[in-house]
């Protein structure tokens, strides 16, 4: 499950630094371009929601232990991808008012103010998708060392689990050792019981053959 969740994890890091940077260029982008654009970041955000979705499901799988904290980090990446939800309206809102400027003042030469505004907005995009790849960098980081908690400690209960296997072979050994030795003792009772019949019955049998013989002995007497 560990690993599973991970992998959805990275998978959803990538994608929303992906949808940022692409964002980012939307504004500056007309025709075709944009709406393939428009076409990406629109396929990348369902994406991402699919992920969001199969972690949800994973988390009915997890551990007592560790469920909380994955509660915490899915309903993070639900804010997050609800915040790029908005930016890319937004981003939409931004293309057509360029396409209408573009359509009001034809191929006017671009003031310096407009430049400039651009630069600025070009800059703080790009802040924002270095962040969000740092970010991304972080929870991959953080995923990476909950993944070897886990490890360790499902290394630690194979280790439990082996030694207690390893007792009940032992105790499993020391059953069929004794269970051999209390046949051998039954079987010597056996024998003894059977000696003591025997030993009985030839007593019996000298006992009569005495009585026996002094029975005749006073006959022939007599």
């Amino acid at each position: 499950m560990a690993a599973v969740f991970e992998t959805y994890e990275k998978q959803f890091a990538t994608i929303t630094a992906d949808i940022t940077a692409r964002i980012g260029r939307i504004p500056n982008l007309v025709g075709t371009e944009k709406k393939t654009a428009v076409g990406v970041v629109q396929g990348n955000i369902d994406e991402a929601g699919e992920l969001l979705e199969q972690m949800d499901l994973e988390l009915h799988d997890a551990s007592t232990d560790v469920r909380p904290a994955l509660i915490r980090r899915v309903e993070n990446y639900k804010r997050e991808l609800s915040r790029l939800r908005k930016e890319f309206r937004t981003s939409q809102v931004a293309v057509g008012g360029a396409s209408m400027r573009k359509e009001l003042f034809g191929n006017e030469p671009v003031t310096s103010e407009d430049h400039r505004e651009r630069l600025l907005d070009s800059t703080s995009r790009l802040d924002k998708t270095s962040n969000r790849l740092e970010e991304g960098h972080r929870i991959v980081m953080e995923t990476e060392q909950i993944g070897m908690d886990i490890m360790d400690n499902l290394q630690r209960d194979r280790e439990t689990i082996q030694r207690a296997r390893s007792r009940l072979r032992e105790t499993d050994a020391d059953i069929t050792q004794g269970g051999r030795i209390v046949s051998r003792i039954r079987k010597r009772i056996i024998q003894h019981k059977v000696f003591f019949i025997v030993g009985i019955i030839v007593m019996l049998l000298i006992i009569a053959l005495l009585i026996f013989a002094i029975v005749m002995i006073k006959n022939s007497q007599s």
